[in-house]
């Protein structure tokens, strides 16, 4: 089974037109709607102070790791991890959680589960 994702956006009257790309051959097929989930539509729509601090962050922390040129793979064990140390929770708060992850996983597999009919 051969899988096609086309990008849409849901008009007001929820009504949509798809004109199928003519590489997907005619018959029976399922279509499948993906919404984001209300976390993520929240997460997108985080406090520009927020969005700011972050890219503080963000800059801040490349201007010290550029000062170090040396590739991660030359770095000795106790650099190496000493970097990652610093880079740690540098997103915490924009990027998807653990949790988050998790549960976005599920659901994909919950999609792919009814499309096989298990």
């Amino acid at each position: 089974m051969a899988t096609h994702q086309i990008e849409v956006v849901i008009p007001e009257n929820r009504r949509l037109f798809i004109e199928v790309p003519e590489t997907i051959s005619s018959g029976p097929a399922t279509l499948i709607l993906v919404t984001p989930s209300e976390s993520q539509a929240e997460a997108e729509e985080l406090p520009e102070s927020v969005r700011s601090e972050a890219r503080a962050r963000w800059q801040k922390m490349r201007a010290e790791l550029a000062r170090d040129s040396r590739p991660f793979r030359l770095l000795s064990p106790e650099e190496r991890h000493e970097r990652l140390q610093r880079l740690h929770g540098i997103g915490r708060g924009l990027l998807s959680s653990s949790e988050e992850f998790a549960r976005r996983k599920a659901e994909e597999v919950e999609i792919e589960e009814r499309k096989f009919a298990r």
